[in-house]
C-alpha cells in the first residue's frame, strides 16, 4: 500500500463528509510507544521499543431512512517506532513489524443497522470470542496484554479464516439490547481458499450483559473441522468484570476442545486457561494485579503460571503513561508456548517483561 495514497484517502474522506447532510464521519486513532525489557531463561535478553498496535482509522454512518442506517469502518495499524521497516506481516509479531509501507489492516467493514433488529456487517471483523476479552483487559494493546503473556489464549488475536481473533471474509450480526443490557453476537466466515486443502466453516456465538457496574459474557467458537487427533475443534469461554467504589475484579475461563491447541499445531484435545485480576483506582492512577494458569489436558505436557502487576496514570482522558511487569513460569514451556502464543520460545523457566510506555487516543 502506498503511504501517500492512504494519507490522501483519509484527507479526502474527512473533507468529503462535510458535503453529506446526513453523514457522520470521524477520524480516530491510538498512538502508543513503549520501551520493553525482556528476560528469558534459556533465551534472549533485550531492550526494544514497540508501537503496540498504534492505529488510525475512519468510521461513520449515514441515515438512509427512519429505521435504516449504513455503517462503515476502516482501520490501519501503523508502527510509529520504525515506520516503513518491513519486519513481519503478522499483526501480533513482537517486533511490531508491518509491510514495506508500515500499514496493516485491522477491523474493516461495511453494513446496515436498525434500532429494532440490530446490525449486520461484512468484512474483516473481530469474532464473538475475541471481542469481549479486550474489554476486561486494562493492558489491551500493550506489550503485556493478556493474550501475549498467557492470561488469555491466542484466539483473542491473529487474523485469518480459521478461528483467528480477527476473522477475514466474515459476516457478523449484533442484536439490539434486550432486558436493559443483554446483547448477542454471531459471526460466520467464508472459506475463500479451499485450495489449501481445508474446507472449514468457522463460526462464533456470544452473549454479553452490561449494567450496574457489571459486564459479563459467554462465547463459543468452532471451525467445524477435525484437526489431527482432536475429537472436536471448538472452544468455550465465560468471563466478566465488576466495578464498585474504585475497586474492580475481573476474570476469564477458557475451556478448550481442540481449537486452542490446533492454533499451536498440537494434536491433543485441550489446554484450559483461566485468569483473575483486581484493579484499584486511586485518583488518576489505576493499579492492577493479575494471576492465571494454563493447564494441560490429555497428553499435553506441562503447566504454566502467569502473573502481572502494573500502574497507569492518566494525565487527561486521552493521554496516559504506564509501567507494568509480567512473569510467566513453567517447568515444561515449549509445548504450551505454541498453544498460548507466549512470545518467547523456551523449554522451561521464566519469561519476564518490563514495559514503560505512553498512549494518546484521538
Amino acid at each position: 500500500m502506498n503511504n501517500k495514497f492512504l494519507v490522501s484517502a483519509l484527507a479526502v474522506a474527512m473533507a468529503g463528509s462535510v458535503g453529506y447532510a446526513n453523514a457522520d464521519v470521524s477520524l480516530y486513532g491510538q498512538l502508543d510507544v513503549s520501551i520493553d525489557a525482556t528476560d528469558v531463561d534459556g533465551g534472549s535478553d533485550d531492550v526494544n521499543m514497540g508501537a503496540n498496535r498504534s492505529a488510525i482509522g475512519i468510521k461513520g454512518k449515514e441515515k438512509i431512512s427512519d429505521n435504516l442506517t449504513a455503517v462503515f469502518k476502516t482501520e490501519f495499524q501503523v508502527d510509529i517506532d520504525d515506520f516503513g521497516q518491513a519486519k513481519g506481516t503478522n499483526e501480533d509479531d513482537t517486533s511490531e513489524g508491518g509491510d514495506a509501507d508500515g500499514f496493516k489492516g485491522r477491523d474493516m467493514y461495511i453494513g446496515l443497522q436498525g434500532s429494532g433488529w440490530g446490525r449486520v456487517l461484512f468484512g474483516s471483523i473481530s469474532t464473538a470470542y475475541k471481542s469481549p476479552g479486550s474489554k476486561i483487559d486494562p493492558w489491551y494493546r500493550t506489550r503485556i496484554q493478556s493474550r501475549n503473556v498467557g492470561l488469555q489464549s491466542t484466539l483473542h488475536k491473529g487474523r485469518g479464516e480459521e478461528g483467528e481473533g480477527r476473522a477475514q471474509n466474515t459476516i457478523r450480526y449484533d442484536t439490539p439490547k434486550f432486558f436493559g443490557g443483554l446483547t448477542g453476537t454471531a459471526t460466520y466466515t467464508l472459506d475463500n481458499n479451499e485450495a489449501d486443502g481445508e474446507s472449514d466453516s468457522p463460526y462464533s456465538l456470544g452473549v454479553q450483559y452490561k449494567g450496574n457496574g457489571f459486564f459479563g459474557f459467554a462465547s463459543y467458537m468452532t471451525t467445524d473441522q477435525e484437526i489431527g487427533a482432536a475429537d472436536n475443534n471448538e472452544v468455550f469461554q465465560v468471563g466478566g468484570k465488576y466495578n464498585i467504589a474504585g475497586f474492580g475484579i475481573r476474570g476469564i475461563y477458557e475451556v478448550d476442545k481442540g481449537l486452542i491447541t490446533s492454533k499451536g499445531s498440537a494434536a491433543d484435545d485441550g489446554a484450559d486457561i483461566w485468569s483473575i485480576g483486581v484493579d484499584y483506582a486511586l485518583g488518576n492512577n489505576l493499579i492492577t494485579v493479575d494471576y492465571g494458569i494454563g493447564k494441560e489436558k490429555d497428553n499435553i505436557a506441562g503447566e504454566y503460571a502467569a502473573w502481572r502487576l502494573g500502574v497507569q496514570h492518566k494525565f487527561t482522558k486521552r493521554t496516559k503513561v504506564y509501567l507494568g511487569y509480567s512473569n510467566t513460569d513453567s517447568d515444561d514451556f515449549n509445548q504450551l508456548n505454541t498453544i498460548t502464543g507466549l512470545t518467547e520460545n523456551v523449554k522451561g523457566g521464566e519469561s519476564e517483561i518490563l514495559t514503560l510506555g505512553m498512549r494518546h487516543n484521538f
